[in-house]
């Protein structure tokens, strides 16, 4: 569910539970009074929490990620105008209570256009549980022959969903095989891609980041800390290295 939705989603139970205090209260039911109370507490409670996660969470962040965007020469928004949480990608579809895209830049860069996506996603959905696993997506345009392929960090999740998944391609690499999980219905292609530069690369970047191509789109993805200052521009130089690294034989014309 997307965060935007489980926000309205509340709010509407709220709104539904006040006007039914009301009428109870205007119709002279004792315990109207008693409920009106119950829901103003209820109101101001969260009311407060939305509040305290504005000023102090969406806010600095929202700011954070504009300067960043201006800095790298791309403009900003807030949520997801490109409706990237219903596209295909692995990292969009992992398990997840509550999901959500708070910001997006886009914009000609080294010139191709660049879209930078701000990800969230809660396993749990449990307030008291601090368990928010935060992405910086890079994305930009591909040759349209290159097929579907993900290069996504190997997890339970990740192999519990092989079955109904893309076909999987194993490389020559163990340690490889081990720390990714790749998915191709060209496996000629996604071996050519895969080559020993990359894959000696792609060993050595962060733990957690991981590439897909999509619809004729290339999105890299790494985590990002809390309190990091600097995702945007470590994003792009992670989409700027992988792609540095395509072999010749994948760009000049299809395998």
């Amino acid at each position: 569910m997307r965060a935007s939705t489980a926000t309205r989603i509340l709010v509407g139970i709220v709104a539904v539970v006040g006007v039914a205090a009301a009428l109870a209260l205007v119709q002279g039911d004792p315990e109207g009074r008693e409920l009106v109370g119950g829901f103003f507490l209820v109101a101001v409670t969260i009311g407060g929490l939305l509040w305290l996660g504005q000023r102090y969470r969406v806010g600095p962040r929202r700011a954070s990620f504009l300067d960043q965007a201006r800095q790298a020469g791309l403009g900003a928004e807030h949520g997801d105008p490109f409706g990237l949480l219903d596209s295909s990608y692995a990292l969009f579809g992992r398990m997840a209570s509550v999901r959500d895209i708070e910001n997006t830049a886009s914009g000609a860069r080294n010139g191709a256009w660049t879209v930078v996506a701000d990800y969230w996603y809660a396993p749990s959905g449990d307030p008291q549980r601090n368990d928010y696993r935060r992405y910086t997506c890079v994305l930009t345009d591909t040759p349209a022959w290159w097929p579907d392929l993900s290069v996504v960090p190997e997890t339970l999740t990740a192999r519990l969903r092989s079955t109904f998944a893309l076909p999987d391609v194993r490389t020559e690499s163990e340690a490889f095989n081990r720390r990714f999980e790749v998915r191709s219905a060209d496996a000629r292609f996604a071996t050519a891609l895969l080559d020993v530069r990359m894959i000696e690369w792609l060993l050595q970047v962060e733990p957690g980041a991981g590439f897909e191509i999509r619809g004729a789109r290339l999105m890299t993805f790494r985590p990002r800390p809390t309190t990091s200052l600097d995702d945007v521009g470590l994003g792009l130089e992670l989409h700027d290295a992988l792609s540095e690294r395509i072999p010749r034989v994948v760009r000049a014309a299809p395998i």
